[in-house]
């Protein structure tokens, strides 16, 4: 059975399309939950790490990933700081998640948000893009980070533009509009997949 990712910019709507597919039989990994994983796990490398390189982020012992995001994103060489200390690792988990999973017969998805611009399309023998008009995008993360258009534009400036991505995926989901037709790109998309 083949193996996708799921891939979009910020504020997609990624994660809600991943549990959709997971409830209906998909075995699926998640990176940015094994992103919170490794910032909770105190006697982990990437905690350690972390609490060292970005003591500022931290609340009572705790990285608080709003500082953390507010001390990267407003710098941009400890945004890459921080991606070479946690992409590094939490690439390794993908991989091995990937080879425990190669006999095994049902759908399997990992959501990857940064798999072009990480260069991690190699791992999958397909990808699904999930795309919103930039109108809507741009609204959802000032909606959901409380950014101003400002802010909103400069970290959707971290990803490849959807245009450059559409030429080179197996399927695009467009979430663009409600949740209930969200629930029928996803229903047939699954239908595509089951039916390869």
């Amino acid at each position: 059975m083949a193996v996708y990712a799921l891939t979009g910019n910020l504020a997609t709507g990624k994660s809600t399309i991943l549990a959709l597919l997971k409830n209906k039989g998909a075995i699926v990994f998640d990176i940015d939950e094994k992103v919170h994983e490794c910032y909770n796990d105190k006697q982990g490398i990437v905690y350690k790490n972390v609490s060292q390189l970005f003591p500022e982020a931290l609340e009572a012992g705790e990285i608080n990933r709003k500082k953390l995001g507010d001390i990267v994103f407003n710098d941009l060489s400890k945004l890459k700081v921080l991606e070479d200390t946690v992409h590094p690792f939490v690439i390794e988990l993908m991989v091995k998640w990937r080879e425990s999973i190669k006999n095994v017969k049902r759908i399997c998805i990992a959501e990857v948000p940064l798999l072009f611009e990480k260069g991690l399309m190699e791992h999958f023998e397909g990808i699904i893009l999930v795309a919103v008009k930039q109108k809507e995008l741009i609204q959802r993360i000032m909606n959901k980070y409380n950014f101003s258009k400002e802010q909103a534009l400069d970290r959707l400036s971290l990803y490849l533009p959807v245009d450059e991505k559409r030429e080179k995926v197996s399927f695009i989901i467009d979430n663009s509009f409600d949740f209930e037709r969200l629930e029928k790109e996803v229903d047939l998309l699954w239908y595509k997949i089951t039916l390869g």
